[in-house]
């Protein structure tokens, strides 16, 4: 008998008529899998949930909320052999996007049972207060950091990605670029910062492809560095959309193991949570996670192989 948990963020926006989720939890009972429902109950309390249930090896953890439950079941699950599936509510839902699957919960539950599961890798990012946490999909410092605390919860509610829009134009525009001390792979770098992304996945925020290459079985994170705003945004943003924003001078795009920030005070997020400032040590932990994907899904990232290295010429001015 399969064993599945579902753990159940009942503050997630757009939430699932009681009548759905209970029909999509019959779903999985008449197949003859063995289900539970757990209702979080505080922040952190999903990866408390999820830890335990890793240790008592229930098959799978099915994630009911947005990126942030998710975030948190997986730093419950990390390491061992439960999967992973979603069952999406919340507002981006970039994993689910990523993946294909569908905000219907009985679509999405078809996949639980019928998907096909595949290993992945986590980020992990490490300070000095608040020891290491996983990531699935990405880390941002800078720009998308400082925007994060701006967002008004109750447009959120409301309006959900908008809220973000609103929040980014004003902070993009007074948000003037940090200098700061990074080291890439054991090579010392000082460069500005305006934004840096470091994704182990590809979709960004549900709309735009920053780490376009980034492959989820690769064993390295794919960083991609702009330095400046201010008369770069227009430029950059529209080679973001045709994905060709690593030719530009202001960006630089290759692939990671590790990346640190020594520069304090630089703030930083995880899978789109505010995480406090740097100093933070960026890292990959190979094959940690198993997933539950749409057997059908055909997507490079999870192909085979990672990219080439690039040089690094960081210290080069771009203007």
């Amino acid at each position: 008998m399969t064993r599945a948990l579902i753990i159940r963020n009942p503050a997630a926006r757009r939430q699932i008529e009681p009548a759905q989720f209970e029909a999509a939890v019959g779903m999985l009972r008449r197949e003859g899998w063995d289900v539970t429902v757990s209702i979080t109950e505080r922040a952190g309390h999903a990866t408390d949930v999820a830890r335990e249930a890793a240790a008592q090896m229930i098959d799978v953890v099915i994630a009911n909320g947005g990126d942030g439950t998710i975030n948190e079941v997986v730093n419950g699950l990390a390491g061992s052999e439960t999967a992973l599936a979603v069952l999406p509510s919340g507002t981006a839902n970039v994993w689910a996007k990523e993946i294909g699957v569908s905000r219907d919960p009985a679509q999405a539950m078809r996949v639980v049972l019928t998907g096909r599961r595949e290993r992945v890798d986590l980020g992990v990012a490490t300070t000095p207060h608040s020891g290491a946490r996983h990531f699935l999909l990405m880390a941002g410092i800078g720009l998308d950091a400082e925007i994060i605390p701006r967002v008004n919860p109750g447009l959120k509610r409301r309006t959900g990605a908008l809220a973000y829009v609103l929040a980014a134009v004003p902070t993009a525009v007074r948000t003037r670029p940090w200098a700061t001390h990074m080291t890439v792979d054991g090579t010392e770098v000082e460069t500005p910062m305006y934004w840096l992304v470091v994704g182990n996945t590809r979709n960004y925020g549900g709309l735009v492809h920053i780490t376009h290459h980034a492959r989820a079985a690769s064993g390295e994170l794919d960083a991609v560095l702009m330095r400046r705003g201010g008369l770069h945004l227009l430029p950059d943003g529209v080679r973001v959309l045709l994905k060709r924003h690593e030719h530009s001078p202001n960006v630089h795009y290759r692939p990671v193991r590790e990346l640190s920030i020594e520069t304090p005070g630089i703030p930083f997020q995880l899978d789109g949570d505010d995480c406090g400032d740097t100093p933070v040590v960026l890292s990959v932990r190979p094959s940690a996670l198993t997933v539950i994907v749409p057997a059908e899904l055909r997507s490079p990232l999870f192909e085979d192989g990672g990219n080439e290295p690039l040089p690094l010429d960081l210290n080069d001015d771009a203007g």
